[in-house]
């Protein structure tokens, strides 16, 4: 199963904001509570912990200005899926 991560909603602020950078490697596994990457808004820089377990495909660059609820990245739950996607991209 393929799971969107996304620039998640931070208080009520609902604007564009920044993937600052990337923490995560791509390929990496990561586990609920790990770290993904440094997020920023008009107001604060909030670093994004995964919700979920899986291979970590980065879609989007450091820097990517996007608004709230946009995909950056998926988190494969196999490795086939994860190479099916990369070299689908």
């Amino acid at each position: 199963m393929n799971i969107e991560v996304i620039m998640p909603k931070q208080g009520i602020y609902e604007g564009d904001v920044t993937l600052i950078k990337w923490i995560a490697l791509e390929g990496a596994t990561v586990h609920p509570g790990d770290p993904l990457f440094l997020m920023e808004n008009e107001k604060v820089e909030v670093e994004i912990e995964s919700e979920d377990s899986g291979i970590l495909q980065r879609t989007e660059a450091d820097g990517f200005v996007a608004p709230v609820g946009s995909v950056v990245g998926w988190l494969h739950s196999t490795q086939a899926e994860y190479d099916a996607a990369k070299a689908a991209s």
